[in-house]
């Protein structure tokens, strides 16, 4: 699927080639245990900073928001604010408690739902 064929109502993630998704397995469940669909695709880290890569997914998501996991952070996105300010980043996520990264696709979800973050 290219980004502009995106219609189904999810959030889109774009993932680094080389991010193992065993790192952030804990995102994908914080969106699940929100009840909120998402998307991943795949996208080489040298296409653009992490930062302009969520906005580009937020931009793209028909529900306005976007993730972008690198090898090393993740940032979440919405398309209403600018480009090199991320709503969230989470740096060094492969070295955080999966708490912490749960939180964050808890959170991510959230932006959707229009509840409070936690």
């Amino acid at each position: 699927m290219s980004l502009t064929e995106m219609t189904r109502p999810a959030i889109l993630l774009l993932a680094d080639t080389a991010a193992k998704q065993s790192g952030w397995r804990q995102l994908l469940l914080g969106m699940e245990e929100e009840g909120i669909p998402f998307v991943i695709n795949d996208m080489d880290q040298q296409a653009m900073p992490l930062a302009d890569r969520a906005h580009l997914a937020a931009s793209v998501s028909p529900l306005s928001v976007g993730i972008a996991v690198g090898t090393e952070d993740i940032a979440v996105h919405d398309p209403h604010l600018p480009a090199h300010q991320p709503l969230f980043v989470l740096t060094r996520y492969p070295s955080r408690p999966a708490e912490e990264i749960r939180r964050l696709g808890c959170n991510a979800a959230r932006l959707v739902k229009g509840l409070p973050f936690k």
